[in-house]
């Protein structure tokens, strides 16, 4: 996922950017309302909410437009003639519209002294399967994994260069 648009590029009905700690999220909701949040909890919203609002563009005029499906538009950071970089969701929960000179054109002036970042998954222990008859290094990934096409890993981790062969018995590394 990506932490910011581009000129030219939207947001549409139920997209979201998202912050580079995965933190600060905004969303253009199915409901028409544009929703910047911080895990999960609103800080900003456009109030568009009931406009039937269908994308929300960064123009090449430098402004962010929130647009109906018949084009009407319904929201805007009236930022229109000046030349637009990028509109990045940052780690301190702001959304910041930045100027082709790096100028911070327009904010939601939202940053929080600190954000949490999510937390980071800890790999399981590697773990040790015996192989039973019938069993292949696909099926055990799929068994631990929920996902056959890991395979490889298993393999890797048990020291096997041949993942087609496999003997009843054999003890495999689950990394």
């Amino acid at each position: 996922m990506t932490d910011a648009l581009q000129v030219g590029q939207s947001l549409k009905s139920g997209d979201s950017i998202t912050s580079g700690n995965g933190s600060i999220t905004l969303t253009l909701q199915p409901d028409g309302n544009l929703v910047l949040a911080t895990l999960g909890k609103p800080t900003w919203a456009s109030q568009t909410d009931g406009k039937a609002t269908v994308r929300a563009t960064l123009q090449e005029d430098g402004n962010f437009v929130a647009y109906t499906a018949d084009d009407q538009p319904v929201w805007a950071s009236q930022t229109g003639g000046q030349p637009a970089r990028s509109l990045t969701v940052l780690d301190d929960g702001n959304l910041v519209l930045t100027g082709t000179d790096n100028s911070r054109l327009w904010a939601t002036n939202t940053a929080t002294v600190e954000v949490a970042p999510r937390p980071v998954e800890t790999p399981p222990e590697p773990r040790s399967y015996t192989v039973e008859d019938g069993d292949t290094l696909w099926a055990i990934a799929e068994k631990f994994y929920g996902d056959g096409g890991r395979y490889p890993e298993i393999a890797a981790a048990s020291g096997i260069d041949n993942p087609d062969v496999i003997n009843v018995g054999q003890v495999v590394t689950i990394p």
